[in-house]
């Protein structure tokens, strides 16, 4: 398939072409307009936690003055996702991760690592590094995202701080486990026995995972009592919930921490199961639980969930 330019790249995202010709269907009209910035406050006070001063959840994109048609919730706010929204009439995206490729979530190209300039006469501070080349993924987003009157809103940090954990319950949800949890956390789930392999296959269909889906223990284990750790996590959130647990169910770890202890636990004879989701499929079912609970927050308004679904295949 022959490769786009960036200038064919920018005009397909610009005019919209990537959509489809499908036209966007008529969103529900509120009974008041209520602007971006408007739901953002709403957010805020209705989460349920403090609000942090310092926090990755804000406006990454557009005007929080535009007048929203609908809002779509999603772990993130890929091309993809971006486009489905506004085919269902949606002008507000709330992501879980990054719009923009890094934590920082700048709308164009970091000007590289480092930061040290090409060294300047002596006596001089060195000069600043030069602006990088434009990007024609970066240029296409921002262009597509203008031309539809976009507000991309991250909903990460205080969404993740509710109790109880929304994530879970979601997982928890998707995966049919509701009647099975453990009291009031929404982490931890006593399941009918089974075998390590086959609640992996269960997960991998619940989750409709194509790839990501990684496992470490006896495929014949058997398994009952399942601890979730949603996200992304540190090697001592598995080591608090292993000994519990007879398999842990993470999102994202540093394979060379989490996954390599559980194999040594393993190979010294440990009945235990460990398997990662990849974090954007694990932390989807959460998103779909901020759908439902911003249906109370902004009744006026439709809301619907769009899964960015598992950005990796396996070859056969």
């Amino acid at each position: 398939m022959r490769e786009l330019s960036r200038r064919e790249f920018t005009a397909l995202v610009a005019t919209g072409a990537l959509v489809g010709r499908m036209a966007s269907p008529q969103a529900r009209a509120p009974v008041a307009p209520v602007t971006a910035g408007e739901i953002v406050e709403r957010i805020k006070k209705n989460i349920g936690v403090e609000w942090r001063s310092q926090t990755v959840d804000a406006l990454k994109a557009g005007d929080p003055a535009t007048i929203v048609t609908g809002i779509v919730t999603t772990s993130m706010a890929t091309l993809d996702v971006l486009q489905q929204a506004v085919k269902a009439g949606a002008n507000f995206v709330i992501t879980a991760q990054p719009t923009f490729y890094s934590r920082s979530d700048a709308r164009t190209p970091s000007a590289g690592r480092g930061g040290a300039g090409r060294a300047g006469a002596a006596g001089a501070p060195p000069a600043p590094p030069p602006p990088p080349p434009a990007d024609p993924v970066f240029t296409g987003k921002n262009d597509f995202i203008n031309t539809h009157n976009l507000v991309v809103f991250r909903l990460s940090d205080h969404w993740k701080m509710r109790t109880p954990d929304p994530i879970g319950q979601g997982l928890g949800r998707s995966l049919g486990w509701t009647k099975y949890q453990v009291g009031a956390d929404s982490l931890r789930y006593d399941i009918p026995s089974t075998t390590l392999e086959a609640l992996a296959s269960h997960v991998k269909t619940s989750l409709a995972i194509r790839a990501g889906l990684r496992v470490v223990g006896d495929r014949r284990l058997k398994v009952q009592h399942v601890g979730l750790l949603p996200g992304t996590t540190p090697i001592q959130a598995s080591l608090a919930l292993l000994p519990a647990v007879d398999v842990v169910i993470a999102g994202e770890v540093r394979e060379w921490e989490t996954a390599t202890y559980v194999q040594d636990v393993v190979y010294a004879g440990g009945l235990k199961g460990f398997m990662t989701t990849g974090r954007v499929v694990n932390e989807e079912p959460g998103m779909g639980v901020c759908a439902d609970w911003l249906k109370t927050v902004v009744p006026e308004m439709p809301v619907r969930h769009i899964s960015a679904g598992d950005p990796y295949w396996r070859p056969l």
